[in-house]
């Protein structure tokens, strides 16, 4: 069983982490405003760019040249967890062009945390308690009252292909979840990701020349950009990487369901979009499964203080 730290600052970094998240399809619509002519691939390639470089020197200014002393199977993990984590994306990215974005979000965002606690009770690496079960379930429904169920104009009509990469997007998303888990006890958190954005940066530039992506071509396009990747992808990566030495699997893939929360709110107060009742009523799910795992640390926390 993966062993579990009982320090609650680590649930708040992984809290905190998917709440900066929420801002991505913020700067992205930016981006769009300034520039229409670029595509959703190359902003996503554009933001691991130059999060790599600025993990790279964080980590050799905090870890010196120890951070390239890895057993080569540790390093492997961390490349792989890269190459997963940019091909998730991808499948994303691509699965919106047949199906629309709710249908991919709700495949691919939504069913990983069904994935990640069926994985983590078939191996025993954890054993979810009731009440992280209720959380589970109040923040899948919630995500699917906040994303809707709608079928928006202008899905294109290869929905089965659009589903399968949606649910690929899923599983790989679910894999990089497990795999900082196992490496977050071993490892700086900056040492982790800077490898991981590294290879996963390499593993973007194929699949960007192969789809024919168009590149910012704006000054204001490229200062979103340069938000995307310093603060919702380099330092939410790794809030989120030093979260995991304390969470379990299932805790972290919850709680990043709090990203479509913050970003329905903030384009409700930026943007002056509408939230359906039924909106309403997932964000308040969202945030009720927050509460539930929130409050079951501090009881263990109590507990363990007790004996």
């Amino acid at each position: 069983m993966l062993k579990q730290s009982n320090d609650q600052s680590g649930f708040w970094l992984v809290i905190a982490a998917a709440s900066i998240w929420g801002t991505i399809g913020i700067a992205t619509q930016a981006i769009y405003n300034a520039d229409s002519t670029t595509s959703p691939l190359f902003i996503n390639f554009a933001r691991m760019v130059i999060a790599a470089p600025a993990l790279t020197f964080a980590c050799w200014r905090v870890v010196g040249r120890d951070m390239f002393k890895l057993p080569r199977r540790d390093l492997l993990i961390m490349l792989l967890n890269g190459i997963f984590m940019a091909a998730s994306q991808a499948c994303y990215f691509v699965a919106i062009r047949y199906t629309g974005v709710t249908i991919a979000t709700l495949l691919s965002v939504c069913v990983s945390p069904l994935l990640v606690t069926g994985i983590s009770v078939l191996l025993k690496l954890e054993r979810p308690s009731a009440r992280a079960l209720i959380a589970v379930a109040c923040a899948l429904v919630g995500s699917v009252l906040l994303v809707g169920l709608n079928t928006p104009a202008g899905a294109q009509d290869n929905l089965l292909l659009g589903a399968v990469l949606s649910i690929v997007a899923a599983l790989t998303y679910a894999a990089t979840i497990f795999w900082g888990r196992f490496l977050a006890g071993s490892y700086h958190p900056l040492q982790v990701m800077t490898f991981t954005f590294g290879s996963g940066a390499l593993a973007l530039i194929p699949i960007n020349l192969l789809s024919g992506a168009v590149a910012i071509h704006t000054g204001e396009g490229w200062l979103y950009a340069l938000y995307l990747g310093l603060v919702p992808t380099a330092l939410a990566y790794w809030m989120f990487q030093k979260g995991l030495r304390s969470v379990t699997p299932t805790t972290a893939s919850v709680s990043t369901l709090l990203e479509p929360t913050v970003a329905a709110l903030l384009a409700w107060a930026l943007f002056g979009e509408t939230l359906p009742g039924t909106g309403v009523i997932g964000a308040g799910l969202l945030i009720l499964s927050i509460f539930l795992l929130s409050t079951r640390g501090r009881k263990r926390q109590a507990i363990l203080a007790a004996e």
